[in-house]
């Protein structure tokens, strides 16, 4: 791939992440809103709070690595001379690498919801009452410390400083400045964090979506089962469940064997609880399958990276995946206005 087409496609790419990022942190602001005025005190509103405000962040870093590439392709324009205080590339790199930060919090505040619903899923008797808004604020805590901790060693080695510019023959404007060890210590987070952390969290998001995906399908056997019982004559359900082994009336066996707990536990508050758990889940794990497979492709391809030949590959692929990202920021308010009726009524108060 030419530099022209990286250009072009990058250019692409940053429109779409632009415009949808300016969406994204209008829709953050009002799940932000929405969320702090129903209070605190509990542990899931908590988690959704800090998860709109780290997408809020990310979003905020996508925006202006938009506007940045836009003047970084105003100056390298052939026949024009624009000029800008701050050198835009530096802005764009600078932006690409803080964003990680929020997004890796996203990421882990996502995994924290989705092993706390499932965890109450599975056993509601143990974690029913576990995971209180002070848990929450510790765990949540904890991801912030590591997110903000794994990334500041390679911010430490760059930055914004006056630097001598070829086309002003001159030192003049703050420009990227990058230490000769940044890449050493980059390749070190990159092994601990960028790479195992997306990976990670994949895999226990997917056995916590395939965990309360199962405990769904159980409750609505069982709401199915329950409505065909109110219809149909009382004589019939016996004969039928002496047959069966089962009373769907008493919600016993005829053994006295209790119903599935797992059934009949999910129902109305919970159930649409987890519902709204197991969407913003599969939109993560969609959004974030793109970052695994170019893990995975840097892994066996040593070609494929920002200093080696597949260079333009690597950096629209790269494009394409930060695309995802923005998406899997932007449209959670979404879910929450379908799926959470406490949210929908403050959001409908707040508009009043």
């Amino acid at each position: 791939m030419s530099h022209y087409e990286y250009t072009i496609s990058e250019g692409v790419l940053c429109l779409a992440r632009g415009t949808l990022s300016v969406l994204g942190c209008t829709a953050n602001v009002i799940s932000i809103r929405t969320f702090a005025s129903m209070g605190l005190a509990d542990g899931m509103n908590l988690s959704f709070l800090c998860l709109s405000v780290s997408d809020l962040m990310y979003l905020v870093t996508v925006l202006a690595r938009a506007v940045s590439f836009l003047f970084m392709t105003l100056e390298e324009m052939p026949g024009q001379f624009f000029w800008f205080p701050v050198e835009p590339y530096g802005v764009y790199i600078f932006f690409g690498h803080a964003g990680r930060i929020p997004y890796i919090l996203s990421n882990l505040t996502t995994t924290f919801l989705a092993v706390a619903r499932c965890l109450c899923v599975a056993r509601p008797l143990v974690f029913k009452n576990t995971f209180s808004s002070k848990i929450a604020l510790t765990i949540l805590s904890a991801c912030a410390v590591f997110s903000v901790s794994s990334y500041v060693p390679i911010l430490f080695y760059m930055g914004m400083i006056p630097l001598y510019d070829e086309r002003t023959n001159a030192t003049s404007r703050p420009s990227l400045w990058i230490s000769p060890k940044r890449e050493e210590v980059k390749d070190v987070v990159w092994g601990m964090r960028d790479a195992f952390v997306p990976f990670a969290t994949q895999i226990v998001v997917i056995v916590c979506v395939i965990t309360m995906s199962g405990s769904l399908r159980a409750a609505s056997n069982f709401r199915h089962a329950n409505s065909i019982s109110h219809l149909v004559p009382r004589s019939h359900l016996s004969r039928e469940a002496c047959i069966k082994g089962n009373d769907p009336v008493e919600g016993r066996g005829v053994h006295g064997a209790k119903p599935n707990y797992v059934q009949s536990r999910l129902g109305g508050k919970e159930l649409r609880v987890v519902q709204q758990v197991v969407l913003i889940c599969v939109v993560y794990i969609t959004c974030n399958t793109p970052t695994i497979f170019i893990n995975f492709a840097s892994v066996f391809e040593s070609n494929f990276s920002i200093e080696k030949t597949y260079r333009n590959l690597y950096l629209t692929t790269t494009g394409a995946k930060h695309l995802f990202q923005t998406i899997n920021a932007s449209f959670n308010i979404f879910i929450y206005h379908n799926y959470n009726s406490k949210f929908k009524k403050r959001w409908a108060i707040n508009r009043q």
